[in-house]
């Protein structure tokens, strides 16, 4: 049986709405998708009692919690939420791990989906300067289509 998932952004600010804005415009609507901007709420524990709530309607779905910063007020709220065995929360949230994890086969066990989706956005974390040589070789510059 295919699981469902539900994928929650929580941010400070308007980072996860901003980021589920993105994803939009890059791959249109995106079902069972998300966002909760703490710049709406008194405090982190009001997102925690939103996802909680929406939890106890949906029971059998698996509910991957993107936040924003390892350690951050909505991280440490949000990972009370990891004493349900259907819950995962990944900090360091980003859109290219936003895209892995929506895109992701169903089929595939769960940590699996996460843990490769942890290691492509790791993969996609890099810097560059001039000259650009220096930073990437003329052989990836193709294979990742820089320019």
């Amino acid at each position: 049986r295919i699981m469902t998932k539900k994928i929650i952004l929580a941010s400070h600010g308007r980072f996860a709405s901003g980021m589920l804005s993105a994803a939009k415009m890059i791959i249109g609507e995106l079902k069972g998708v998300d966002s909760f901007d703490l710049e709406d709420y008194e405090s982190p524990y009001e997102i925690y009692k939103n996802i909680e709530h929406a939890m106890k309607q949906e029971n059998d779905t698996v509910f991957l919690i993107l936040t924003d910063l390892l350690g951050g007020s909505v991280n440490n709220q949000l990972l009370e939420l990891c004493t349900n065995k259907n819950v995962y929360v990944i900090a360091g949230a980003n859109l290219g791990m936003l895209l892995e994890l929506y895109l992701a086969d169903d089929n595939k066990e769960i940590r699996t989906i996460i843990k490769d989706s942890v290691e492509a956005s790791k993969q996609n974390i890099r810097f560059f300067g001039y000259p650009i040589n220096d930073y990437v070789d003329h052989k990836e510059l193709m294979e990742v289509n820089l320019w």
